[in-house]
């Protein structure tokens, strides 16, 4: 969309662009992403203030070289919240002014646990909040999925994310029922949709939600533990692989993979997959209490790092594994993975330049060095910033 409007300031036109072709396609693992809500954003303040404030505080860290010591103005931000706060006040019951507002406040949740996650004015909790809030006024995620507004859906994906992957390291319940992840991939996602193994990424979601629930229910009441619960987890987990059946046989070209796509499939796999794997090392860490030494542990850490080592950096699937990469580096005891995990923590940075990467990095350096290394599941994670997101 070329953007030309003669009401908005030079600075804000500025802004809208930054953030159509610079920030908007780091939310996504998609070549094409969905279009970004600029239109929106010409037409209501509290999205027009949003994606400038992003804009701006994602520029901020581009252009300081990787400096993470300058925010977004404070006035803005309040000219933000003041903004969205007199609409909820106006429209609390208008569906058509509620939409709108679901994306400001999207937007500020980002802007807060990706980029300014290590601010005194980032109030990441605060805008889950008022997400949530939202969302089920306008009727929860199915009806949202319904209006396929495509994005608010992506936008919802990556919501349901973090705080799924937030979940799990805080040692939490997720705040949606594992069902919504069925009802999420049938709308606009974060993640590449196409499959090549029969898993979606959306259906590991839904198993590492359902795992964090029961690990709940079971540390209130230890006696509730089911090894058959268990073993029902890890099939469900275990990465797959395509058979050999009669339809290869007679049709030796069925499921021939063409050089024009061998690589990105190969990629879609092992994304999925380091998912998979990081999943496990939940299930047998938080679930099963093993030490994080242990064999079962530690195969699935190996098995992770191989999947991550085969996406390539210039992949955008790179920058959307910084989870499985955190949940990896905390249980690797080798020097060269660690060294392999810094490196490419530094070379997400790089393109990313969100803080929330950098505090990932410092949370594994201190974890390192530290007894809770050979510690409790709760205990590894603990040291990572109460608003950053990791996704």
């Amino acid at each position: 969309m070329h953007l030309k409007d003669n009401n908005l300031a030079a600075g804000d036109l500025k802004a809208l662009e930054y953030f159509q072709f610079a920030v908007w396609p780091l939310f996504t693992t998609a070549a094409h992403p969905c279009p970004p809500p600029i239109s929106l954003a010409m037409e209501f303040q509290p999205v027009l203030l949003a994606v400038c404030e992003l804009a701006e505080a994602h520029r901020t860290l581009r252009d300081e070289a990787g400096s993470n010591t300058v925010s977004a103005p404070f006035d803005k931000r309040m000219s933000c919240l003041a903004s969205i706060r007199e609409q909820l006040r106006i429209n609390n019951s208008n569906q058509a002014s509620l939409s709108p507002l679901l994306i400001a406040v999207f937007l500020l949740y980002f802007l807060d646990g990706f980029i300014e996650c290590d601010h005194q004015s980032a109030s990441t909790a605060s805008h889950h909040v008022g997400v949530q809030a939202i969302v089920d006024h306008l009727g929860g995620f199915t009806t949202l999925i319904k209006m396929g507004q495509k994005d608010i859906t992506m936008l919802l994906s990556e919501f349901a994310s973090t705080d799924l992957t937030k979940a799990l390291l805080d040692d939490r319940a997720p705040c949606f029922p594992a069902e919504i992840w069925t009802q999420i991939e049938h709308g606009t996602v974060w993640w590449d949709q196409e499959t090549y193994n029969g898993t979606t990424l959306a259906s590991v979601f839904r198993i590492m939600a359902e795992m964090s629930l029961y690990r709940q229910q079971i540390k209130g009441v230890p006696e509730t533990f089911s090894m058959e619960v268990v073993r029902d987890f890890e099939r469900c987990l275990q990465p797959s692989f395509q058979i050999l059946n009669t339809d290869h046989i007679k049709n030796p070209n069925t499921d021939t993979v063409h050089e024009s796509t061998l690589e990105a499939r190969m990629q879609a796999d092992s994304f999925t997959r380091a998912f998979q794997h990081s999943a496990l090392v939940y299930l047998y860490r938080a679930i099963c209490g093993l030490p994080p030494r242990h064999c079962l542990v530690q195969q699935h850490v190996q098995s992770c790092v191989e999947c991550i080592k085969s996406i390539s950096p210039l992949s955008k699937a790179h920058n959307c594994i910084i989870f499985p990469l955190y949940i990896m580096g905390a249980h690797t005891f080798l020097q060269d993975q660690q060294a392999f995990v810094l490196e490419r923590l530094e070379f997400i940075y790089k393109y990313l330049r969100f803080n929330s990467v950098l505090l990932v990095r410092a949370a594994l350096e201190d974890l390192w060095t530290s007894p809770r290394h050979n510690g409790d599941w709760w205990d590894m994670f603990r040291s990572l910033g109460e608003h950053v997101l990791v996704i």
